[in-house]
């Protein structure tokens, strides 16, 4: 059974929690991990572990009956072990009455086969794990992105009034 623990600069991990991050994102889709630790927005910044061993971490912003993962990653060697199904779970526990959305590249925008092979595999990941794909595509820092769901689909406006409501005291923050 995973267990999982808060993220902050001062726990010995943060380390490889900040590897995974930086490995796991390219860097058109990451923001500086500063502001993932930041207060400005309330965030659950989770790593996960089985026994001593880091598995990935997740990073979600909830308002309302909606929780965004904007940030999930497992380490590349345990993938395909059920710990991303696990960390899902997890979420899914902390926020039963939320609708959960992630949002994925879009397959149609891959620029080569492995790239298009990847996006393949994490849409059915997701898909596997009870997401349905919604109706939301949306650009965000030069990439085409899908909004799946689950506990309940998002609309286009929900998701951005979601966005604007979460950034609306960071100044310069651009929403999708």
């Amino acid at each position: 059974m995973l267990q999982f623990f808060d993220v902050t600069r001062d726990v010995p991990w943060f380390p490889q929690v900040k590897a995974l991050y930086e490995s796991a994102f390219p860097a058109n889709e990451r923001i500086p991990i500063k502001h993932l630790l930041d207060d400005k927005i309330k965030r659950e910044f989770w790593a996960f572990f089985d026994g001593d061993t880091f598995c990935g971490f997740s990073n979600s912003i909830s308002h309302g009956d909606i929780t965004n993962i904007v940030y999930f990653a497992v380490v590349p060697e345990l993938r395909s072990r059920g710990y991303g199904s696990q960390i899902l779970q997890a979420i899914r526990e902390k926020h039963p009455d939320s609708r959960i959305v992630v949002d994925i590249e879009v397959e149609e925008d891959s620029k080569d086969a492995e790239e298009l092979k990847r996006r393949n595999r994490r849409r059915d990941f997701y898909l596997r794990n009870g997401f349905d794909s919604s109706p939301v595509d949306y650009v965000w820092q030069s990439e085409h992105y899908r909004l799946l769901s689950t506990g309940g689909t998002v609309t286009e406006k929900e998701f951005r009034n979601f966005w604007k409501e979460i950034l609306k005291n960071v100044p310069g923050a651009k929403y999708p």
